[in-house]
């Protein structure tokens, strides 16, 4: 039985402040766009397996096809993606190989899942007058928002840091491990720099 007696309470979210953070990829996929184009839609989501603010918060990122007459050579080769941008993502989350190949989006979204990578976020006005969270994925703070004052965020979290390299696998179905009695540990807590 479903009861609706209340009206639900309306969230509100505040702006995740300006700076970088570490975040995974927990979508991506072709969607539609009102105009008739198609957009890569990724939705990322903030790490809590590190010490930083706004943990398991979802950032957007929109990467959408440009219209017929904007098109360039390079941007046709990815199905009228803008080629920068796509390129971009796909080199700071590890993916992107000297001549790669991708048989099309589908494949591209397979591969983004789960990737880790590093994010600054700014903030940036609307034409509607809303001021919205952006994100870069790959420059520091935006140079053309005077609002971003830097914050804990904008310093790096480890000086063994390697920017936007790393790799992850989505997760695994949740499965039974079995009996650990016979598992022994070789590294310690006290043996890990972190």
């Amino acid at each position: 039985m479903f009861n609706f007696d209340k009206k639900p309470e309306k969230q509100e979210f505040s702006l995740i402040p300006c700076g970088e953070y570490e975040v995974f990829v927990e979508t991506a996929e072709e969607r539609p766009t009102k105009s008739g184009r198609f957009q890569l839609s990724v939705r990322l989501k903030i790490r809590d397996d590190i010490q930083q603010t706004c943990q398991n918060r979802c950032l957007f990122l929109n990467i959408c096809q440009k219209t017929p007459e904007k098109l360039n050579d390079m941007d046709r080769q990815v199905g009228g993606y803008i080629y920068g941008h796509l390129y971009n993502l796909l080199d700071v989350t590890g993916i992107l190989a000297s001549g790669k190949k991708f048989e099309d989006m589908g494949d591209i979204c397979r591969l983004l899942a789960g990737r880790e990578l590093r994010v600054t976020v700014y903030h940036e006005k609307g034409t509607d007058g809303v001021v919205r969270e952006k994100i870069n994925p790959l420059n520091g703070v935006h140079e053309s928002d005077p609002n971003c004052e830097p914050t804990a965020n904008n310093q790096p979290q480890s000086p063994a840091y390697e920017p936007a390299k790393k790799f992850s696998a989505p997760p695994a179905p949740s499965a039974s491990l079995g009996n650990l009695n016979d598992f022994q540990t070789i590294i310690d807590d006290d043996d890990v720099p972190f």
